[in-house]
């Protein structure tokens, strides 16, 4: 559905590829699609934006290397906002839902991608939400491991400490071969975990209760500003957990209500720091000027206007003047949420709650600061998950009025293997994942 603008290089506009492995690769003929922010070697790499236009990459990013290893073919780069900022637009604009046209796909086309049937399996970066938040738009299952379980060589990132890449896929059971396959240790990120994690320990095949002895936690902070329909839809996924043995129960994280404004600060300091080496001197576009200041100047012009301004945000926030009021506090408030939601975590296998508190809305509308979403995040919940490097993910729980609606499933840090275990047994025991758009 090449109409959905969920690529910015299509199968069609890739080189001709090969599986690299013999057939008993495990990933052997799988077309997946990586986002534009991933390296690609001999094949341009924008980042949905025009600073980058024309740069070609001189080597493939960690995890297209290794889906490559294992006999992947890589079918397309997909569109995303500009550098994974939210609220910044593509060059080549947003990404439309397979389920109405009129609507948002989200700010990547992994699931978009996805569920149209283009391919089977997506990968793309997920700091503020980015592919939890799409699968939710869309209907598609994603899951972003604990921070550091997936090396970011050749992953062009804005956030450093939150972001991390996600898959997205049609089933549990393929985003599970593809973590087996690129969920490993690689000296060349040192946020690299030394060990590869399990995670598939927890299922419990052929089951009636495959969740019995789980304790999930429903944070109500993360309910609050839910659609009617979404809440209702939400409620409905949690009975559903309660019938496949989970204990399900009420509790509160105080501390949710500074989430988006610790969020806000630092990635847009982070983002500030990452981008300014987009200069016009080693990167995309060089524009011929008299002296450097002014070929940076002429350069830098070529971001969007959402960047701009997260750029501007951020060098304000790290200058002397506001350093210890603004970015400093808020990495102390970071601990305070880091604190909380481990304590929480100990009490509970899993926390809860809707990915996004509202259906995809339309295209074209913006929220009250002028951007095109949220600034940082979607939502407390997003927020929460991305400030202290846990897995989360999100899958399809039910319909409003015919549009998708995500369940977000978050777990300990290290305990992706019960995130695993409660995605594989819901999608296992309900129909959604199966629903196709225009059918439900």
């Amino acid at each position: 559905m090449s109409d959905l603008n969920a690529f910015i290089l299509s199968e069609k506009q890739m080189p001709e590829q090969v599986p690299e492995s013999k057939k008993d690769g495990s990933l052997f003929g799988l077309s997946f699609a990586v986002a534009d922010n991933f390296s690609t070697k001999s094949i341009e790499t924008t980042c949905g934006s025009k600073i980058l236009k024309g740069y070609i990459p001189p080597f493939d990013g960690f995890a297209v290397e290794e889906m490559k290893k294992a006999g992947a073919v890589l079918a397309g780069k997909l569109n995303l906002a500009e550098f994974g900022v939210l609220g910044a637009s593509s060059t080549i604009g947003a990404v439309k839902n397979p389920w109405d046209s009129s609507k948002k796909g989200g700010p990547c086309g992994s699931a978009a991608a996805v569920v149209s049937g283009t391919v089977p399996v997506a990968l793309a970066s997920d700091a503020g939400g980015l592919s939890r938040v799409a699968a939710s738009y869309c209907g598609a299952s994603a899951f972003k491991p604990s921070y550091g379980a997936i090396s970011r060589f050749g992953l062009i990132y804005t956030a450093g400490s939150m972001d991390q890449i996600a898959v997205t896929a049609t089933t549990v059971s393929n985003i599970v071969k593809v973590l087996d396959v690129i969920s490993k240790n690689d000296d060349r990120d040192t946020t690299s975990l030394p060990e590869k994690l399990d995670y598939v320990c927890k299922i419990k095949s052929g089951d009636d209760k495959p969740l019995s002895g789980l304790k999930i936690g429903i944070p109500q902070e993360y309910l609050q500003g839910a659609d009617d329909g979404v809440e209702k839809t939400f409620s409905e996924a949690v009975l559903t957990l309660g019938k496949l043995g989970a204990v399900c129960e009420s509790c509160s994280l105080p501390n949710t209500k500074y989430v988006q404004a610790v969020h806000d600060i630092i990635s847009a300091g982070e983002s500030s720091a990452m981008l300014a080496k987009y200069d016009g001197t080693r990167f995309g576009p060089h524009i011929q000027a008299d002296n450097w200041h002014e070929m940076a100047a002429k350069t830098r012009a070529l971001f969007g206007p959402a960047v701009q301004r997260r750029i501007i945000l951020g060098i304000y926030l790290l200058s002397v003047a506001q350093y210890q009021d603004y970015y400093v506090k808020s990495l102390q408030t970071r601990t305070l949420i880091v604190n909380e939601m481990e304590t929480a975590l100990k009490k509970y296998d899993l926390l809860i709650s809707p990915t996004t508190l509202k259906t995809a809305p339309t295209l074209g509308t913006s929220c009250r600061a002028g951007c095109d979403d949220e600034f940082s995040s979607f939502s407390a919940a997003i927020g929460s998950v991305d400030l202290v490097g846990l897995p989360a993910a999100s899958v399809p729980c039910g319909f409003v009025d015919k549009m998708p609606v995500g369940l977000q499933i978050i777990g300990g840090y290290l305990n992706d293997a019960a995130v695993i275990q409660a995605m594989e047994a819901f999608e296992k025991h309900t129909d959604f994942s199966k629903k196709t758009p225009g059918v439900i």
